[in-house]
């Protein structure tokens, strides 16, 4: 948890789901949309399989959409990845690089003992579509594209990104 904490505070695609901003939550038997984060790095599947974590304003940080999600074993092996848009008003089109006025980010840590940190103060440039964001529940949907450079100095093209969180 503390590397998704960190990150959490931390300052070709599917173009169908992005101009559309759909994304395929998976469903439960029961009927109900699980959370779910998904995406392809450079055209590899990787999905979150814990702490998947969505929030519209969340308390001490107004005017924020957080995405996030976690996969692997909860040690220093687990992969966390998060996105975070700052000074939103709601859903929209957030198109944004390292640097930006804002300082959204978005960022991929652990991906191997050598690569640990890609996007952040790295470099990164993210193209982040919110079709949904609400408080009270938080439900947040969005789909994104991108890309994140590494520490390693190698660049991850992050396409048919899928998120779906309701708390």
């Amino acid at each position: 948890m503390s590397v998704f904490a960190l990150l959490v505070l931390s300052c070709g695609s599917n173009s169908e789901s992005m101009v559309t901003g759909k994304t395929t939550a998976q469903t439960s038997s029961s009927g109900i949309k699980e959370n779910r984060l998904s995406m392809k790095i450079n055209g590899v599947e990787w999905a979150a399989d814990h702490d998947i974590f969505g929030a519209f304003h969340p308390k001490g940080y107004n005017k924020a959409i957080i995405i996030a999600g976690s996969k692997g074993p909860k040690n220093k092996d687990e992969q966390a990845f998060n996105i975070n848009i700052y000074n939103t008003d709601g859903p929209g089109t957030f198109n944004f690089k390292n640097g930006n006025p804002e300082l959204s980010v978005a960022q991929m840590a652990n991906w191997s003992p050598e690569t640990f940190l890609c996007g952040s103060m790295m470099d990164h440039h993210m193209r982040v579509k919110v079709t949904s964001a609400t408080t009270k529940p938080d439900v947040i949907e969005a789909t994104f594209e991108g890309e994140l450079t590494c520490n390693t100095g190698e660049v991850f093209k992050v396409t048919d990104g899928k998120f779906y969180y309701h708390e």
